[in-house]
């Protein structure tokens, strides 16, 4: 019985490995290597108590993002004009719907439009106006969305009064694997060097990748710990197996050994 249990657990443990080490394709995720991923971008970023980033999210995070804000922490918002908004309305502020596009300032066609903030160059993909928020980064004055004329603030903050900020980007790429390397120095610029990159959960694989990721700075401390302890009590218990053997076969030796031994063994299964 406890070797089957043994088994069974070794069985789990080696599928939580496998789910561990399989890349994700979920967009948006920090657990996906795809260009939508965000992996790279938590590579760049080291972590952080202060400055949360949390980009598309697909739940309402407005009682996370207040937590932090309470704490007079820094919430970085980033995505379009989908969940995000019932954040920001809490606050007075709100992202428009349609897409700003360049003809002048852009990286190949009219959508991925080039922006600056000191000095740096960054690549927005999909942006969209950011309206009620202190403007950081605004477009060119060429770009326009079909109902107006640009410049539009496509970077912003909210101050919250006695709490901590919270600054909006408008283009939920910026950080995604394909865009990270070309944005950084623009991200640093604005955000820092540090941050915490918010583990968006999409799938059910995702989700099990966040419980094994918060579980394994112990997991292997865990793990060893239990193969000891397995380690001592078979060796303990083959010792003793030995030594019985030895004297029961002394006394009878005409008894089979192979019988004895699987006998035994039985025994301590129960």
């Amino acid at each position: 019985m406890k070797l089957i249990l043994i088994s069974s657990l070794l069985s789990i443990l080696v599928v939580l490995t496998i789910i561990y080490v399989t890349p994700s394709t979920t967009p948006f995720s920090v657990f996906s290597n795809s260009p939508l991923g965000l992996s790279s971008a938590e590579r760049y970023f080291t972590p952080s108590n202060n400055v949360v980033i949390i980009v598309q999210p697909q739940q309402n995070v407005t009682q996370l993002v207040k937590k932090i804000l309470i704490n007079n922490g820094t919430v970085i918002l980033v995505g379009d004009n989908s969940v995000i908004n019932n954040t920001l309305k809490e606050f007075g502020a709100y992202i428009g719907s349609y897409i700003i596009r360049d003809n002048v300032f852009n990286a190949g066609n009219d959508s991925e439009i080039e922006v600056f903030y000191k000095g740096n160059l960054a690549v927005f993909f999909d942006s969209h106006p950011i309206y009620n928020v202190t403007p950081l980064v605004e477009s060119s004055p060429y770009s326009y969305t079909i109902t107006q004329k640009g410049p539009f603030t496509i970077v912003g903050m909210i101050k919250v009064h006695n709490m901590g900020r919270i600054v909006v980007i408008s283009s939920p790429y910026v950080l995604t694997n394909y865009y990270i390397k070309e944005n950084l120095n623009f991200l640093y610029a604005i955000i820092g060097k540090s941050a915490y990159i918010y583990p968006n959960v999409f799938s059910q694989l995702d989700y099990v990748k966040a419980l094994l990721n918060q579980l394994s700075d112990y997991s292997y401390i865990v793990l060893l710990l239990s193969l000891a302890i397995f380690r001592l009590k078979f060796k303990r218990k083959n010792e003793q197996s030995k030594t019985m053997l030895k004297r029961l076969l002394s006394l009878h030796p005409d008894w089979d050994e192979n019988v004895l031994r699987r006998i035994y063994d039985d025994r301590g299964e129960e």
